[in-house]
């Protein structure tokens, strides 16, 4: 006999507990793809390498983002950068989906600012529904964390 027979109720075990684990609620991610000038700082509270797009698990999350573009007068210039703070974003995800971030067309500068001081954005499934979702600046969002403490 060989030393790697495996009997088939062990086989039929592991196999079992190796579909468990493709088959976790965790493995159904929902793609959250974003524009060029946004990127991804954290998701739920934990630091994220900067890619255009991440995987949600079902569920709600926080999203930590961050507005960058450049804005140029003329050819010859240099440019300008625009740089938001922090800005978070809350939606729930139902499950596998692929989901787009969408901005409002920023063509200038001051678009670019005044899209900082009260950010407007839109998540949407491959379908081209909105999905419901929150956009908050840093002091929104802790205003909002406040009013919940004083309830």
């Amino acid at each position: 006999m060989s030393a790697y027979k495996i009997s088939a109720s062990r086989f039929s075990a592991a196999l079992l507990v190796l579909t468990a684990l493709f088959m976790a609620p965790g493995s159904f991610a929902a793609e959250l793809n974003l524009p060029d000038n946004m990127a991804i700082k954290a998701i739920d509270g934990q630091a994220v390498s900067n890619f255009d797009s991440h995987k949600l698990a079902a569920g709600e999350h926080v999203v930590e983002l961050q507005y960058r573009d450049i804005f140029a007068v003329n050819a010859d210039d240099s440019g300008a950068w625009v740089k938001s703070g922090p800005l978070y974003l809350t939606l729930t995800v139902a499950g596998q989906q692929s989901l787009q971030l969408q901005l409002p067309t920023l063509d200038t500068e001051a678009e670019a600012n005044a899209f900082i001081r009260s950010p407007q954005l839109q998540v949407v499934d491959e379908a081209g529904q909105a999905v419901p979702a929150e956009v908050m600046t840093h002091g929104g969002l802790m205003a909002d964390w406040l009013a919940q403490l004083r309830r």
